[in-house]
């Protein structure tokens, strides 16, 4: 349908963008992520049966602190999970300038804005560099 890359977010630039990011997610999804996660619940496991072998008292106090350990591991997920949204829509912006002036150059160099075509795309991923840098 015509009218569907006739909006912004669906133009030329941030879909290339989009599929490039996107088709990492899906394979750091399915791939690593899984086999760490169950390294590390095994892990967990393990490591409470051998503390309650060699100290019960102490493995009782240890676990009272668990809930506090997953509620910040969630925190920090959430808090990451919105600078991702965030510099992915900004990279979305980038690829977008440098997908269209890349494919229209000849229009870009008859205009001689190859200069400004390039400082646009610096100064959106300085936007990006400088909100990652605060972290």
């Amino acid at each position: 349908d015509i009218v569907y890359f006739d909006q912004p977010e669906n133009n030329t630039g941030a879909l290339c963008t989009r599929l490039a990011t996107e088709a990492s997610d899906v394979q750091g999804a399915t791939g690593v992520r899984i086999g760490t996660m169950l390294q590390n619940i095994s892990n967990l496991g393990v490591g409470i049966i051998l503390a309650f072998i060699y100290g019960w008292s102490l493995t009782l106090i240890m676990l009272a602190f668990v809930p506090f350990m997953i509620l910040a591991g969630f925190l920090q997920t959430y808090l990451l999970t919105g600078i991702a949204d965030k510099d992915k829509k900004v990279l979305e912006e980038a690829g977008k300038i440098a997908v269209e002036s890349i494919s229209n150059i000849r229009t870009v160099a008859q205009l001689t804005k190859e200069q400004y075509f390039g400082d646009e795309y610096c100064k959106i991923l300085d936007v990006c560099f400088n909100f990652l840098s605060r972290l």
